[in-house]
């Protein structure tokens, strides 16, 4: 590029603005080669290394991105944000051995440093090696003992190892130094969920709405767990809730389906199947809820249109086809359940077994234990 050739200390304002635009422009590799330039007279302006940095994550160069923000951290290693976009720039890589070192270097230089520590368990936390994100995190703590998200991570990383209750415990630190918020709220409930203390799960979870009514992933947790103990009608009431947060939420929908459909709500329940599947038509599950529900009601040939547009999106998946067979058999049809079943078993022969569990009556006909069993030898 001729314009770089006259670089000087006078015009190098205009060469950042000229860097920026085009950048505007996403013409990033233009951007870049201006900011090195500039750089090679100015290298540790943090500034300049700092939008390096985020054209490089524009062009999904992530190892350019690393080194960039390992210099910014040598820098700056008070600077959360350069942490912060370091280590998810290293997860994308997934060279967490890198970070490590890097970390670790920074340690053996500044071993009070609360940042490098929580910043290092961190990275443990990410690549699942639980141990030593929980070591690395209690280092950071004994240095800034206020510091709440070095007990949120160590409490996830407990919880990966199933201590839930040590993982509560350490949550419950940080409320003698932080006002608990919602989200913290809702980490406790969960922990209490998964350790199937049910009452506490479900107080926790108020506990967050009471703070942020907003929370819908809370309502949808609170749902489940009445689901679980039987109360449908207030399990209803609550899945209602998350569902007016997020109406395109998958799980909430499927449940929202399932809670409605115990309680005979069959048409809220198949409104709810059908939005799932138009949001997601991979989601096999769905679709035979959905069909079911419509096969149970009498409307079979409903709930064999169904399977029909779920198999244009899926056509390989074995247990769609053998519930069609099922429902084309038993109507009467069974020529052409006689050919979804064969097509079913080329796909996956195992799972022949489901549709004898799902309609018993299914396994006394002849022509299709006739075709079985040829299949088989």
């Amino acid at each position: 590029m001729s314009e770089l050739s006259s670089l000087t200390q006078n015009n190098d304002d205009y060469f950042f603005t000229l860097a920026m635009t085009y950048s505007k422009l996403e013409m990033h590799e233009k951007s870049i080669s201006i900011l090195n330039k500039l750089l090679s007279s100015d290298t540790k302006n943090e500034e300049l290394l700092s939008t390096l940095a985020n054209e490089y994550q524009c062009t999904e160069d992530n190892d350019s991105c690393v080194s960039t923000l390992e210099k910014l951290i040598k820098i700056d290693p008070k600077n959360e944000v350069y942490w912060y976009s370091y280590i998810l720039s290293c997860s994308l890589l997934k060279e967490i051995n890198s970070s490590v070192a890097f970390i670790k270097a920074l340690i053996e230089k500044n071993p009070y440093s609360h940042l490098a520590w929580h910043y290092l368990g961190l990275t443990f936390l990410k690549s699942e090696n639980f141990l030593n994100a929980i070591e690395a995190f209690d280092y950071a703590i004994l240095i800034d003992e206020k510091s709440t998200k070095s007990y949120i991570y160590k409490a996830e990383s407990l919880a990966a190892l199933s201590f839930y209750d040590r993982a509560i415990e350490t949550c419950k630190l940080t409320f003698e130094f932080e006002e608990p918020h919602a989200a913290l709220y809702y980490d406790i409930g969960e922990f209490y969920e998964k350790s199937d203390n049910l009452d506490k799960a479900l107080a926790y979870f108020h506990k967050a709405l009471k703070k942020d009514a907003e929370m819908s992933d809370a309502w949808f947790s609170i749902a489940l767990i009445l689901d679980f103990q039987g109360k449908q009608v207030e399990a209803s009431y609550h899945i209602k809730k998350a569902v007016e947060k997020n109406n395109t939420n998958i799980d909430y929908l499927f449940s929202y389906a399932e809670i409605h459909e115990k309680l005979g709500f069959i048409k809220e329940a198949e409104i709810a199947y059908r939005k799932v599947t138009e949001i997601d038509n991979y989601d096999s599950e769905s679709w035979l809820n959905y069909s079911n529900l419509l096969y149970q009601q009498k409307y079979q040939q409903e709930a064999v249109d169904v399977l029909y547009d779920a198999l244009k999106a899926n056509p390989n998946n074995a247990e769609l086809s053998y519930r069609l067979s099922a429902y084309l058999i038993d109507s009467g049809d069974e020529t052409k359940g006689l050919k979804f079943f064969e097509n079913a078993l080329e796909i996956n022969f195992d799972q022949h077994e489901d549709v004898f569990q799902y309609m018993p009556s299914v396994k006394n006909n002849k022509n299709l234990l006739h075709l079985l069993h040829n299949f088989k030898n």
